[in-house]
């Protein structure tokens, strides 16, 4: 693999628009900034926790701050709901970077598009984004995973990058994996999804689509976020580790696919790796579970961060 040259930041924010979780008095630390309680917080809108993720992120690398959106959650006003209840006000977002079609994903994209304007925020995918999906349960239940419309994005005159393999934006200093490559025998995609390829229906356990972001956070090493992480967090580190000839992995954070039965014979070994890897912060999120999302407390207690909506994650060079 060809190593792609990732300029390092300074400080990276990332804003938690949507997760799956809310808890409005879970204290802080350096690393979780928490949203801010006013002294009538019942008077206000609640923050609004849905099984969905959306990430506002800012970079900043010498005097230049900048601004793109990952992810838009799984209702087109939920995120939106949370901006309005902190009275976040972004300025200029230079890009929306979706992780992959599913719906928990990409449904509250064209809320966000006519909130944030679309005239020069060009959006990034991979092509199966598009794919029409289910979900197919053991017991034969069926739970269709609606993706984005290519029509109605084609329709707001929107700047599509639809890529399968890497691509950057800001400069250059974010990098959007792109499809990643399968290499462990314990992450096995998502069991049960099919996809509807010519008019037929057939198994698509890999989510190729399944893209990840990683950033050089300055002398400290690379800020992996993911959004459900369907291909698996150990693939996806180690295939940017790759891309990027980067070893030292600073913060991992986003979705880790393994909630459900049919993960849990895989929570240990990907726990185990996780460890061996040896991030300084983990965050899981969204669709980690608790099983999971406990176990890696357990095992990595001074490197595990709980994100809830409204916290912003702060990785900072300069902080010691």
């Amino acid at each position: 693999m060809q190593e792609l040259e990732l300029p390092p930041v300074d400080k990276i924010e990332v804003l938690s628009l949507m997760d799956n979780f809310t808890d409005t008095i879970t204290p802080g630390n350096a690393i979780a900034r928490r949203a801010v309680r006013d002294a009538d917080p019942f008077l206000k809108p609640a923050l609004r926790a849905e099984h969905g993720v959306s990430m506002l992120i800012t970079i900043t690398a010498g005097d230049e701050k900048t601004t793109f959106l990952f992810d838009t959650g799984v209702t087109e006003d939920g995120a939106l709901h949370n901006m309005d209840a902190m009275d976040v006000r972004p300025g200029e977002v230079q890009a929306l970077v979706l992780s992959h079609g599913h719906t928990d994903h990409a449904m509250g994209m064209l809320g966000m598009i006519k909130r944030l304007g679309s005239s020069r925020m060009p959006i990034i995918l991979h092509p199966d984004a598009f794919l029409q999906r289910k979900i197919i349960a053991p017991d034969g239940r069926e739970t269709n995973m609606i993706p984005p419309s290519l029509n109605d994005l084609e329709r707001e005159n929107i700047e599509l990058v639809i890529e399968r393999g890497p691509s950057f934006i800001i400069d250059r200093r974010v990098l959007v994996s792109g499809q990643i490559e399968r290499t462990t025998e314990f992450e096995p995609g998502l069991p049960g999804q099919h996809a509807e390829v010519n008019g037929n229906w057939e198994p698509d356990p890999w989510v190729y689509d399944d893209q990840s972001l990683a950033m050089n956070l300055r002398d400290k090493g690379l800020v992996v976020i993911t959004g459900c992480g369907h291909a698996g967090i150990i693939n996806i580190i180690r295939h940017i580790q790759g891309q990027t000839g980067i070893d030292k992995i600073h913060g991992v954070l986003g979705g880790i696919h393994l909630n459900g039965r049919a993960f849990e014979p895989v929570i240990q070994p990907v726990v185990d790796a996780l460890v061996e890897i040896n991030p300084e912060i983990v965050v899981p999120e969204h669709c980690s579970g608790f099983y999971a999302t406990q176990r890696i407390a357990a095992a990595m207690p001074d490197a595990f961060v709980q994100n809830t909506v409204g916290t912003t994650l702060i990785f900072d060079a300069a902080s010691t």
